[in-house]
C-alpha cells in the first residue's frame, strides 16, 4: 500500500473515477458495481460513512480503520488515503519457441524510452511485433519476420503485462459499456500505453504507433474495437455486430480478421497455430480465457461458439483472485483439512490464479468440505476456507467456478453434437491460453468441466493466438490461411440455442 493526497471538487464522482483522473490505476473488476471488491481503498482521516456495500465486503473493524469500496464511495474534499501499490504485473509468456525471458524493469541501457536495446544480431534480420490483446493480459513477442514458408516463426522474445482496461471491469460487456458510456478514448489509450510498454520491455520502440518495423494484432473482436476506437454500440445488443472483422491496417499496424462478434481474430489464429485448417482429423480448441471461446472442425470447415464463462479462470470476481503473476497459487492440495500450495516463480502467496481456482475446488469436493451442489460446510461456509495468510476461497467463489465451468463444459456438448459428432470421433482437444497451459486435466474432469472421454486427447499449446499472430509475421502464406479460416467457419449462438440453459443447469453441479 501508499499514501496520497487526493483532492475532490465533485461530489457526484465516485472515488475512483477521482483516482483514474488523477493517474492511479485501481482493478475494477466488476466494473465499478461494488460486487469484487477488488478497488478497496483506506481514508486515514475522515473516512465517508460507509455503504451497505462496504459493510458486506468488510468487517466492523476495517470499516472503523476507514476502509471503502472506491466504486462506492462519493465525497468531496481532500482526503489522505491508503491505495494498492499498482505494478506492472510482468510475467513470462507461455510460447513455445522463445528465447529469452524479460526483465520487469525498463533495460538501463535503453535509453529515456526504451530504444536501441537490439543487439547486432536481431538488426541483421527483419523483424515484426505480434501482439495478443486479450482482455486480462496482453502479450508480445519480437519475431524474425518473412522467413522461409512452412518454417515456424523464430521467436526472440516474449513479454506480457496486465491489460489495464481492467479498471473497467474485467469483461468484454463491462468495457462496451464504459465505451458507449463515454470512455472509449480513455480505453483506447490505455491499450496504446500497454503495448508501447511491452515494446519498450523488447527493445524495438518507445511507441507502438511509431515503430519501424512490422505490428500484427491478434484480438479479441471487443478488445480490436476498443483498440482502433470503433464503436461498439452495437456489440452488446441483439444481433451484436461489429464494425470491422476484416484484415486491414489501422495506424501502422495489420489487425487480423475475427469470425463474429464474439469468436475474434484470437481464435482465427488459434485455429491457424494448431493446424486445425490443414488437418483431415477432427480438432476440438478451447480458449480457456475470459470469453470461453471453442472450435470443432477439420480443412472441410470449422464451427465455432463462444461460451460467456465469466473471468473465474483468470482470477475475475473471485475473492482473493489476481492474474498469473509471480505469487499467486496456481497449485492446491488439501490433506486433513489443510492446504498445501504452489506459487507462480514460487514467491510468497498474494492470491488465486486460474489454475489454483479450479484445484481448489476440486480439493474441496475431494475432502468432503464442499458437496457435489457447492455448498461448504460449517465453519468454512460462513469463513472461507484458508489457503495462506489472509488468502481465503469462499462459498461465493464456488458459485463463480461452477458458472464458468457449466458454460464451457454445455458449449463443448453444444458445440459437438451440433456439428453431428461424438467424443469418440475427436482426435484432439487443444487448450489455449495461460490457464490451459497449466490446467490440471485430471481435477478438470473431476469438477465436470472437460468431458472424461477426451482426457487422453489433450494437448496444451500455450498462447496460440499469440503464435498465430507470429506465424502471420513469419510467413506470407498465413494470410490466405486465415482468408479461408473466415470463410469455412460458421458460428452458433449458445445462448440461443434451445438445450443451452438445461445443459447448464446439469453441469453446474461438481
Amino acid at each position: 500500500m501508499k499514501t496520497i493526497r487526493l483532492t475532490i471538487k465533485d461530489k457526484n464522482n465516485s472515488i475512483l473515477a477521482s483516482l483514474r483522473e488523477a493517474g492511479y490505476e485501481l482493478p475494477a473488476w466488476c466494473g465499478g458495481r461494488g460486487s469484487c471488491g477488488k478497488c478497496g481503498v483506506r481514508f486515514i482521516s475522515d473516512a465517508p460513512p460507509p455503504c451497505a456495500g462496504d459493510r458486506e465486503r468488510f468487517s466492523d473493524e476495517e470499516i472503523s480503520a476507514g476502509w471503502r469500496l472506491s466504486c462506492l464511495t462519493h465525497a468531496a474534499g481532500t482526503f489522505v488515503l491508503e491505495i494498492p501499490e499498482s505494478g506492472e504485473e510482468m510475467s513470462r509468456c507461455s510460447l513455445p519457441g522463445d528465447r529469452e525471458d524479460v526483465s520487469r524493469k525498463e533495460d538501463s541501457q535503453s535509453g529515456s524510452k526504451g530504444q536501441g536495446i537490439l543487439s547486432g544480431a536481431d538488426r541483421s534480420h527483419e523483424l515484426a511485433l505480434a501482439v495478443d490483446l486479450g482482455t486480462t493480459t496482453i502479450a508480445a513477442a519480437l519475431v524474425e519476420a518473412r522467413q522461409e514458408p512452412g518454417q515456424g516463426p523464430k521467436i526472440l522474445r516474449t513479454a506480457t503485462t496486465i491489460n489495464r482496461q481492467r479498471v473497467y471491469g474485467a469483461d468484454v460487456l463491462s468495457r462496451i459499456d464504459a465505451a458507449n458510456r463515454g470512455e472509449g478514448e480513455k480505453l483506447k489509450e490505455l491499450a496504446m500505453e500497454d503495448i508501447s510498454r511491452l515494446c519498450r520491455q523488447l527493445g524495438c520502440g518507445s511507441d507502438v504507433r511509431d515503430l519501424a518495423i512490422p505490428v500484427i494484432i491478434s484480438a479479441n473482436t471487443t478488445m480490436g474495437h476498443l483498440l482502433q476506437g470503433l464503436s461498439c454500440e452495437k456489440l452488446g445488443v441483439y444481433p451484436y455486430e461489429p464494425v470491422d472483422l476484416s484484415l486491414h491496417q489501422y495506424g501502422g499496424m495489420t489487425i487480423l480478421p475475427g469470425i463474429s462478434t464474439y469468436v475474434g481474430a484470437d481464435i482465427v489464429s488459434g485455429i491457424i497455430a494448431c493446424g486445425i485448417d490443414r488437418k483431415e482429423e477432427l480438432s476440438l480448441l478451447l480458449d480457456l480465457g475470459t470469453n470461453g471461446e471453442m472450435v470443432i472442425g477439420s480443412r472441410d470447415g470449422i464451427l465455432a461458439a463462444s461460451a460467456a464463462a465469466g473471468p473465474a479462470f483468470e482470477g475475475g470476481n473471485i475473492s482473493c483472485g489476481v492474474a498469473g503473476v509471480p505469487g499467486a497459487i496456481d497449485g492446491v492440495t488439501i490433506r486433513d483439512g489443510k492446504a498445501l500450495i504452489s506459487t507462480i516463480a514460487a514467491k510468497p502467496p498474494i492470491g488465486l490464479c486460474g489454475t489454483g481456482v479450479l484445484e481448489t475446488v476440486y480439493e474441496l469436493v475431494r475432502e468432503g468440505i464442499a458437496d457435489r451442489t457447492g455448498l461448504m460446510r460449517q465453519p468454512w461456509f460462513e469463513e472461507g476456507f484458508p489457503l495462506a495468510q489472509d488468502i481465503t476461497f469462499t462459498a461465493k467463489d464456488i458459485r463463480e467456478v461452477q458458472m464458468a465451468k457449466a458454460a464451457i463444459r454445455a458449449g463443448i456438448e453444444i458445440l459437438t453434437e451440433s456439428y453431428g459428432v461424438s467424443y469418440d470421433q475427436i482426435d484432439r482437444l487443444y487448450l489455449a491460453g495461460g490457464f490451459g497451459k497449466k490446467i490440471n486435466c485430471r481435477k478438470a474432469v473431476g469438477i465436470g468441466m472437460l468431458p472424461e472421454e477426451l482426457a487422453d486427447r489433450v494437448t496444451a499449446v500455450g498462447n496460440s493466438s499469440l503464435m498465430g499472430a507470429a506465424m502471420f509475421a513469419a510467413d506470407p502464406a498465413v494470410r490466405e490461411r486465415m482468408d479461408r479460416v473466415t470463410k469455412i467457419s460458421r458460428e452458433i449462438s449458445l445462448s440461443n440455442h434451445r438445450r443451452f440453459e438445461d445443459l447448464y443447469i446439469d453441469y453446474m453441479s461438481l
